[in-house]
């Protein structure tokens, strides 16, 4: 990639100015507060936009900064770079009220869509996070931060054997994670619920069997109380009942039978006493009186015969209701026990069901089990690619620290966090025992070469904005050779006037811009 030239419209203090860019080293000169930060920050803003923050973060955040007092509907500019062999112009408008942007491909006349990503894909996807944790360095920020960690890490867990970073395997970590979260959520919903289902089902088997052992109880007293209605006493039992029943009934008919003779053995009587004895009618009387007596008191016995009668079918009919109800109650209990018995038994499988479905794994176990055998593999996959990209960014980090340092210091040494140390031919030395300068070698070493891996096959300008006050002559005149045989674009803004000299006394050549 090469940025050629720069119009910036309104953007901070710049105002109608176009800068002019060369393919090798080009030196932005610039006294303090000349806008050469500026410069830098439009041309980030160019490639990837300016997020708004809100609330109180926006009264300090780069949109804020950077918006002009004078004409602020027109916030933005055009930028003119070639990148995979073809020619692009970018324009922006940043205001908030009129956002817009353009981004044309000048050798076919397409017009692209920069909001659809297109401009991303021009770039290579490279990120803004790696833009400036690599090949752009702002003023202050040359020594690395946590960024350049994340996008490494990242970039390392996403890259295929072949280099192909589509795949990501860093962000298929997380989604893994997420999705055994939500399974592992709805696993744990399931046991509650099969629980508390074992639990309701318990209750209601022990509330069925408590109802019916006291229906059990009930039968049981019915039956006490049929017992006792068969026993045989003065007023219990059906046959006793029906036996006196049957006695009160002939001796009742006998009685009617007594007294159908003692009515005619007593007419009988006085006909004969009027015949036999014509003038006894006192004999006659008494045989009369004797008679009808002797029917009175038939009759009342005949009487009493009826009443007893009476009162023995009522005992009787009593009984029967007594019987026949204790035999409904008994039925019915009967009838309520045997549904109990099927519903008791209907639950206790399902118990069992559920019991048994508890002891089974469940379809969420399995995913989870699926996953962390997945998340494994790729851990293991991650491991074997850091240990090969690791090693290349570790390789390329040391040979860039040779190059700028003469070959002082050879070899770094890294994990995966990019904690470094030095390694010399005497000894290993942590960066904390460096001096500013040396470090500041070792973090610009380490920003080219993850540049060079994350940026992939087409390079980016290497972006410096007063990044080298902590530099020597000695070190300074390293790391602008180095630069200029990399053959690469390098945009350097400076308000000193060293670097150029340092560039003429080696005989680099590069291009001056003033601010």
């Amino acid at each position: 990639m090469i940025i050629k030239r720069l119009a910036i419209k309104n953007f901070g203090k710049i105002h109608n100015k176009t800068l002019e860019f060369s393919q090798g080293i080009n030196v932005l000169y610039g006294e303090n507060e000349s806008g050469k930060s500026t410069v830098h920050t439009f041309l980030k803003s160019m490639l990837y936009g300016i997020r708004r923050q809100r609330g109180k973060a926006a009264k300090n955040d780069t949109y804020t900064t950077y918006e002009p007092w004078e004409n602020p509907a027109s916030y933005g500019g055009t930028l003119w770079f070639e990148n995979g062999g073809k020619n692009f112009r970018l324009t922006r408008n940043f205001h908030k009220t009129n956002q817009s942007s353009e981004l044309l491909c000048e050798d076919d006349g397409e017009l692209l869509d920069v909001e659809k990503g297109d401009l991303d894909v021009v770039l290579g996807g490279v990120s803004e996070a790696v833009f400036e944790n690599t090949v752009s360095v702002a003023q202050l920020k040359s020594v690395t931060g946590q960024g350049l960690v994340r996008e490494l890490q990242n970039y390392m867990a996403s890259y295929q054997g072949t280099g192909d970073s589509s795949v990501d395997l860093g962000r298929t970590m997380q989604l893994l994670k997420m999705s055994r979260k939500g399974y592992q959520v709805q696993a744990d919903r399931c046991k509650k619920d099969t629980e508390k289902e074992q639990e309701k089902l318990a209750v209601n088997i022990d509330y069925l069997r408590q109802e019916m052992d006291e229906l059990w109880e009930k039968k049981s007293q019915i039956s006490v109380h049929e017992e006792a209605l068969q026993t045989v006493g003065e007023d219990n039992g059906e046959a006793v009942l029906d036996e006196r029943i049957y006695k009160i009934q002939r001796e009742k008919g006998l009685l009617s039978g007594a007294m159908a003779i003692t009515a005619v053995l007593a007419v009988l009587a006085v006909v004969m006493l009027r015949r036999l004895v014509p003038g006894l009618w006192v004999l006659q009387l008494l045989a009369g009186i004797a008679g009808a007596a002797l029917f009175a008191g038939e009759g009342i016995s005949q009487k009493r015969l009826s009443e007893e009668l009476s009162r023995r079918k009522r005992m009787k009919n009593r009984w029967l209701q007594k019987q026949e109800k204790l035999k409904w109650n008994r039925e019915s209990l009967e009838e309520s026990w045997k549904e109990k018995e099927t519903a008791l038994s209907n639950l206790q499988a399902e118990y069992r069901e559920v019991e048994e479905r508890a002891y089974l794994p469940l379809m969420e176990e399995t995913e989870i089990e699926a996953i962390n055998l997945a998340m494994k593999t790729i851990e293991k996959l991650s491991g074997n690619i850091h240990n090969q990209l690791g090693g290349r960014l570790r390789r390329r980090t040391s040979q860039i620290l040779s190059e700028i340092t003469g070959g002082k210091y050879r070899e770094v040494l890294m994990d995966k966090d990019l904690h470094m140390t030095v390694n010399t031919e005497e000894r290993t030395v942590p960066l904390e025992s460096l001096s500013r300068g040396t470090l500041e070698q070792i973090y610009f070493a380490l920003r080219m070469a993850a540049g060079e891996l994350l940026c992939g096959e087409e390079r980016f300008p290497v972006i410096l904005d007063d990044v080298f006050g902590m530099y020597d002559e000695e070190r300074l005149g390293a790391v602008l050779r180095w630069l200029h045989g990399e053959n690469r674009q390098v945009i350097i803004s400076t308000c000193h006037k060293r670097e150029m000299e340092i560039l003429e006394k080696e005989g680099i050549p590069y291009q001056k811009i003033l601010l």
